[in-house]
């Protein structure tokens, strides 16, 4: 099973409401506090597209931000996801 990592940035209610849903949901994580990495943003928006976070990877599979984690949550779905890596 891939690692899931969030990164993530200080005082970020999304950040916190996607690190509540991965614990509710009993999905072990890495976080990844970006806000002193220079450059990280940048090298973030080559992997997934975006600058804004929370970012949410398994492995090196992006699986969202804020919306879709809680979508993937809800609908039991974030498990096909981490344990079947593309």
């Amino acid at each position: 099973m891939p690692e899931v990592t969030v990164y993530t940035v200080p005082n970020c209610f999304d950040c916190a409401a996607v690190k509540h849903l991965l614990k509710e949901a009993g999905i072990p994580f890495r976080e990844v506090d970006i806000s002193q990495i220079p450059h990280s943003r940048e090298a973030l928006e080559m992997l997934s597209g975006i600058q804004s976070m929370p970012q949410v990877f398994a492995g090196s599979r992006f699986l969202g931000q804020v919306a879709e984690i809680r979508y993937l949550v809800r609908t039991g779905k974030i498990r096909e996801f981490i344990d079947n890596p593309p």
